[in-house]
């Protein structure tokens, strides 16, 4: 288990360490909840309400992140789940001697692995033959 462990940990800190500051950035901000949603602007004195300018809903993190309901009707949120699949899928081409599996177009769909619909958003197979599943 620990080499297994060791080794996602020096995969993601090779993905990590090509991050672009601002998607790093953004990563910590998001762990500390100190992203300017109208809930924290509110609470930090900079706006006036608290409330989703969507549904008028409080717009906490986690309401942003999943629970707009008008963000679920429009498909907004399968369009950021799609955007950063890509990223992450486009990013992990650069890990050496590996096979990357993605569940967009332009990528090999993990079901070649899985037989199913029922697949993960991305497989990465690694030259020690080990999976990481996203």
């Amino acid at each position: 288990m620990n080499h297994s462990t060791s080794t996602f940990n020096s995969l993601w800190s090779s993905v990590q360490s090509k991050l672009p500051k601002n998607i790093f950035n953004f990563t910590i901000r998001y762990i500390n909840n100190t992203l300017p949603t109208r809930k924290n602007l509110s609470k930090w004195g900079l706006s006036s309400t608290s409330d989703c300018s969507f549904c008028s809903s409080p717009e906490t993190l986690l309401h942003v992140i999943a629970g707009c309901k008008t963000y679920l009707d429009q498909d907004r949120y399968t369009w950021r789940h799609d955007s950063v699949l890509n990223f992450l899928a486009s990013t992990l081409t650069a890990v050496k001697n590996s096979t990357l599996y993605a569940d967009i177009p332009g990528f090999m769909n993990p079901s070649v692995i899985t037989g199913d619909r029922l697949r993960p958003d991305l497989l990465l197979v690694t030259e020690n033959r080990c999976l990481h599943i996203l």
